[in-house]
């Protein structure tokens, strides 16, 4: 029987109130808290029964159904209002969002039922509140509930999601002597260190002290890996320095804001920080802080300006507001855009929609120099959007009033750091552009045109190109879900899909990618007057190459194509099946994943220019640290890095033959040469906007 068919009947069950432990709050702590507690509680004892009442009933039902999907038989029900669960429990936790909740829900719920209950029923009733919030708040709460025959204790936590998940939370109480030993053994199911700070808001004043400490060194941290990673240093090599090191912290072993950077451990980063502390609750407990540092006449300049900081980051980005505190536009989707919208020329379109996760005023990411021009125009619309949300999905296919309904879709979607675990291939890459297919197909879009990166390796076989025909490997955990999207999309009924499958890709303002990481490594070996070194002999081992600009000029090309033939013309021109390429066992277990035999036929066309062939095995860091900080003008801030991880220095081989897109399309390329002029413009225009040395 599902949790939301129970009926919660509280007077019935006052006789129960012993066996029974009521939480109220399920947010993203209260949420793991209660399910911890819950569980030990009931493998402790069967006969334990259980209530959760929450502001949102649907958190209360989700909580209830996962619950109860481990434990089918433990006794759990729904409280509608605070007054019900009091009703229902003699051991009542609270874990709510700030001082004005704690205060509506004790005195307009839990008191009035305290006052009315059976003496006996109301001496044996404790409280236990986990919020953070301000001590003059909790004091006269913990007094109001003393004085009604009950015992209270104020127990904030530290720990965050991780913890509270995990169950190692530290708890900081306040409360006599003799509530805290009651309430000892059941905070213990929560967390692992149970501390006695003192009197009643004495947990509160320790909490408050160290989310002072925590919101600065947040901070800090994100202030020194952004510094780093502009130095050339790897995130993991220098977060593992710091935290062995007397920088180690918390914010950076276990909430540190790069992805990456923690090897086995996924922080919030690595979910486009979703799930962590919110960043709206890090600005009420700094707040927390300067009030009570105010009452108490002790400066915190620090805890001030840190503040005004994650004030500044919600009242400038307020989509970030529930997102983690520790919280970072497609490299070559920018292209794309100059292409429809160019700075000197008429626009192909009548108005642009752009949708990334990144904000880019003010930019959180490396945007380019010419790209805030584009966004100028009046006919192009930039939208910061978290894409795996299926209805924010939906929404970014909304046109605005007065404009028709768009025509082409360009996915540019999905992770390309090549350390990201399969969880995150499948959430951000597969998961998301399944469902803006899904939302193109179901508004009839001309033309969808899917960029798919050269995660592939066409082996050392004797056969030198490879056509779209021939069956080539995925290369790792990356190649595989970003292949397995191909399928996904491709299986979506009335999708006008069109793939272009590029080579590695460079050009100006593309800062990402193993060229764009070879050209600069290329010039650390100039500067040194030291020949560039290879890992195998140059021209066995093929890398074709794209510029950003026919990557762009490829995909209109392509959208222009279908939009008047639709998908299944287009399929006898083109088509070609996508070969599966995955472990079986993921079809059960992956949402839209189709089935391992199903025939699955798509235009597909393949884009290159030449060969790139040398791959550096050499440490680079210093030599470019050196050239950025000796140029005339130094550059303090550079997108560019000569630090080249496992995957830029693993062995590639990408060959393939480009013959179909001429033929079929009739695209020639705009830059059909990877040579010395094609370099150069790429390094003219990262001098131009200051991200490259000058050394002259």
């Amino acid at each position: 029987m599902r949790s939301s068919a129970r009926c919660f009947k509280a007077l019935e069950r006052i006789y129960l109130r012993h066996r029974s432990t009521s939480f109220i709050g399920l947010g993203r702590m209260g949420h793991e808290m209660a399910l911890n507690l819950f569980s030990k509680q009931f493998i402790k004892n069967v006969d334990t029964h259980f209530v959760v009442c929450d502001a949102i009933p649907d958190s209360s039902r989700a909580f209830a159904d996962k619950f109860l999907g481990q434990f089918p038989r433990a006794k759990l029900a729904i409280a509608s209002t605070p007054e019900e669960a009091t009703l229902a429990s003699q051991t009542i936790i609270t874990m709510l969002p700030s001082s004005p909740e704690v205060k509506t829900v004790y005195t307009e719920g839990i008191l009035p039922v305290l006052h009315k209950l059976p003496p006996e029923q109301a001496h044996g009733t404790l409280c236990i509140d986990s919020t953070t919030l301000d001590v003059s708040v909790a004091k006269q709460v913990a007094a109001d509930v003393i004085s009604a025959g009950a015992e209270m204790v104020d127990a904030p936590v530290s720990g965050g999601v991780t913890g509270a998940k995990a169950g190692t939370l530290s708890f900081l109480v306040g409360g006599s002597d003799a509530s805290f030993k009651r309430c000892e053994s059941i905070l213990s199911l929560m967390g692992q260190r149970i501390i006695h700070c003192g009197s009643s808001g004495s947990g509160l004043g320790a909490k408050i002290c160290n989310n002072l400490v925590l919101g600065v060194q947040q901070i800090v941290v994100g202030e020194a890996m952004l510094l780093g990673q502009r130095l050339g240093l790897d995130p993991g090599i220098l977060a593992g320095v710091i935290n062995s090191s007397t920088g180690g912290c918390w914010a950076s072993s276990v909430n540190n804001p790069v992805p990456s950077s923690l090897e086995g451990k996924s922080p919030p980063c690595e979910r486009d920080y979703e799930g962590g502390f919110a960043t709206v609750l890090m600005l009420k407990d700094m707040g927390l802080a300067k009030d009570v540092a105010e009452q108490s006449k002790s400066p915190i300049p620090l805890g001030e300006a840190a503040e005004e900081l994650y004030r500044q980051v919600i009242r400038e980005q307020p989509d970030l507001a529930r997102k983690d505190f520790s919280s970072g536009l497609n490299t070559i989707s920018r292209a794309l855009v100059a292409l429809l919208v160019p700075l000197d020329a008429e626009p192909l379109v009548s108005h642009l929609r752009i949708v990334d996760k990144f904000s880019v005023v003010p930019a959180t990411t490396y945007i380019g120099a010419e790209f805030p021009k584009i966004l100028d125009n009046p006919l192009v619309e930039y939208r910061q959007a978290n894409l795996t949300v299926p209805a924010v999905v939906a929404s970014c296919f909304e046109p605005p009033e007065g404009q028709a309904p768009y025509d082409y879709v360009f996915d540019y979607t999905g992770e390309v750091r090549n350390d990201r675990t399969e969880m995150i291939q499948i959430n951000t890459t597969l998961n998301i552009s399944r469902l803006i297919g899904l939302e193109a197909a179901k508004h009839k879009v001309k033309a969808f045109v899917r960029i798919q990166l050269p995660f592939y390796d066409t082996g050392s076989s004797s056969k030198s190109q490879h056509t779209e025909k021939d069956d080539i490997k995925p290369v790792n955990t990356i190649g595989i879900w970003w292949h397995e999207t191909l399928r996904v999309l491709a299986a979506i009924e009335g999708l006008n899909l069109v793939i272009l499958r590029t080579g590695f890709v460079y050009g100006p303002y593309t800062n990402y990618g193993i060229i764009t990481s070879g050209i600069t490594v290329a010039s650390v070996y100039g500067y040194l007057k030291k020949p560039m070194k290879s890992m195998w002999s140059p021209g066995k081992n093929p890398n074709n190459t794209v510029n950003v600009a026919d990557v762009a000029g490829a995909a209109w090309a392509c959208a222009e194509w279908i939009g008047p033939l639709g998908r299944t013309e287009a399929n006898v021109l083109a088509g070609e099946e996508i070969l599966f390429h995955n472990d079986k066992k993921k079809v059960r277990e992956v949402e839209g994943m189709p089935p391992h035999d199903q025939k699955l036929i798509a235009p597909l066309f393949n884009l290159l220019t030449g060969d790139h062939v040398e791959e550096i095995n050499e440490h680079h860091v210093s030599g470019w640290t050196e050239m950025i900080t000796t140029s005339k003008p130094p550059i303090p801030n550079t997108p560019l890095s000569a630090y080249m991880d496992s995957f830029a220095l693993a062995k590639h081989v990408l060959a393939y033959n480009n013959t179909k897109i001429k033929e079929v399309i009739g695209y020639n390329l705009k830059k059909p040469f990877f040579n010395h002029e094609a370099i150069k413009e790429v390094i003219d225009k990262w001098k131009e906007e200051g991200s490259w040395p000058n050394l002259d």
